[in-house]
């Protein structure tokens, strides 16, 4: 019984250094950098909210410069008056055919 008991013994022995060699080639995160890492996360995620809100501002002047003129704008400086806030047009891609309006892809 003293061979078995040994190897029962050995056999707990090798799991459990396994088990710890597996958790020390774990790479600890480092507290700042995860930290960091959400911030510049919830930046972006904020930048993107934003860009969408004025994206949406852009489309709402369009349709309401439609219903008083009955046409598209040709440019989206002649929406200006009516968006409410100062947004920088250069960003977006106007068709005044068709009154779409995109963002403009991030270089």
């Amino acid at each position: 019984m003293s061979r078995i008991g040994s190897r029962l013994g050995l056999v707990c022995c090798c799991g459990l250094f396994l088990l710890f060699a597996s958790a020390c080639k774990q790479k600890q995160e480092n507290p700042v950098t995860q930290y960091g890492d959400t911030l510049i996360n919830s930046y972006k995620g904020a930048q993107n909210a934003a860009e969408q809100a004025n994206l949406d501002a852009v489309r709402k002047a369009i349709s309401a410069y439609r219903a008083a003129n009955e046409g598209y704008p040709k440019s989206l400086q002649d929406i200006g008056s009516l968006i409410g806030s100062p947004i920088d047009l250069s960003g977006y891609d106007y068709d005044p055919a068709t009154g779409t309006v995109t963002l403009k892809p991030k270089q």
